[in-house]
C-alpha cells in the first residue's frame, strides 16, 4: 500500500492563477443549506439558490436538472430558473441521506441507518431493503456496473446485493475498510475496476483493488493557513481527473479555513482548486462542463 501527502506545487498556483482550468459546477454548501451554480468563464452567471435542508448528495439529471435529497425524500430543481420542479417527501423515511435516479425512471433513497427504499418511475415505494447491522453511519450510495450497491459507511465501503430474496444479513458482497477511520463520505468504482473511496474525517482518500486490497492513500497538503477536515462528495471527470469537496465544518463555530474542492489528476498531483468564501462548508459537487 502507497501513501502519499502531496502538495500544490508552483505549477498548480499558475494553473489557479493563470486560469487555465475552468469550470462549471454546482456545490453543495453544507453551512448555508444552499446550492452555489458557479461559471468561472462567467462569473455574472452565479447564483445562490437556498435550499429547505442540507443537500447531501446531487445528481445531474437531463434536461439541466438536479436532484437532491432531503430527509425525508427529494427534491429535482431546474438549473435554468432555478425553481423547483418535483419532489417527494414521505413521513415514513427518516435521515435520507443519499438519493439515485436511473434510467428507466426509478428513485432509490438511502438513509443514516442504512435502509434503501426503491420508488418506480411514478414514486410508488416498490421495495425497501435492510442492510446489514455491520453497515452504520450511512452516506451517499453509488451503483456498482453489476447492479450491486456501493454504501459509504462509518467505517470504510460495503457492496451489497439487492437481490430482494436476501435477508439483511447475506446482502453483503464485499467489505472495504478504512485505515483509520471514520465516516467515509463516498465510494464509486473507477474504470479499471479499482474502488475509490472518499474518507471522511480520515482526511485520506483511498484506492482499493476490487477485492478489497488497499493500494493509495493520498492526503492533499494544503498551503499553510488552510487544512484538511473531511474528505467529502467526488466526481470522476471524463479526463480522468476528480473532483473532491473538502468539508471544512457544520458552521462557523467549528469551520476550519481549507480548499472546498480539490481537482487532482491520475497521479493524485493538484490540478485545481476552489476556495471562495461565500461557499461556506461544501459537502457535495457537481461538474457541468463535462
Amino acid at each position: 500500500m502507497k501513501r502519499t501527502v502531496l502538495m500544490a506545487g508552483m505549477l498548480t498556483a499558475a494553473m489557479v492563477r493563470g486560469g487555465e482550468i475552468r469550470h462549471r459546477f454546482v456545490a453543495s454548501d453544507f453551512m448555508n443549506s444552499s446550492l452555489h451554480y458557479v461559471d468561472q468563464n462567467d462569473v455574472s452567471k452565479n447564483w445562490t439558490l437556498k435550499l429547505p435542508e442540507v443537500a447531501f448528495d446531487l445528481q445531474l439529471l437531463s434536461g439541466n436538472r438536479l436532484l437532491c435529497n432531503r430527509s425525508k425524500g427529494y427534491e429535482v430543481y431546474d438549473l435554468a430558473t432555478r425553481q423547483k420542479i418535483d419532489g417527494f417527501l414521505s413521513d415514513a423515511m427518516k435521515e435520507i441521506r443519499t438519493v439515485r435516479r436511473l434510467a428507466d425512471g426509478r428513485t432509490f433513497l438511502g438513509s443514516q441507518s442504512g435502509t434503501v427504499y426503491e420508488l418506480d418511475a411514478q414514486k410508488n415505494l416498490t421495495a425497501t431493503y435492510e442492510m446489514p447491522k455491520a453497515i452504520k453511519y450511512v452516506r451517499l450510495m453509488r451503483f456498482a456496473p453489476k447492479g450491486t450497491l456501493l454504501l459509504a459507511a462509518d467505517d470504510g465501503a460495503y457492496e451489497v446485493s439487492l437481490d430482494k430474496a436476501l435477508d439483511a444479513e447475506k446482502r453483503l458482497v464485499r467489505k472495504f475498510t478504512l485505515p483509520r477511520p471514520r465516516n467515509a463520505y463516498m465510494a464509486q468504482y473507477a474504470s479499471d475496476g479499482n474502488l475509490l473511496l472518499s474518507g471522511g474525517y480520515s482526511k485520506g482518500f483511498f484506492t482499493f483493488e476490487p477485492q478489497g486490497k488497499l493500494l493509495k492513500d493520498t492526503v492533499f497538503a494544503q498551503p499553510e493557513g488552510l487544512s484538511n477536515f473531511f474528505y467529502a462528495g467526488f466526481q470522476v471527470l471524463k479526463n480522468g481527473h476528480i473532483v473532491m469537496a473538502n468539508w471544512t465544518g457544520h458552521g462557523e463555530k467549528d469551520f476550519k479555513p481549507g480548499w472546498k474542492l480539490i481537482e487532482f489528476d491520475a497521479n493524485h498531483s493538484v490540478v485545481w482548486t476552489w476556495n471562495e468564501p461565500y461557499g461556506g462548508t461544501v459537502n457535495q459537487v457537481a461538474i457541468l462542463d463535462e
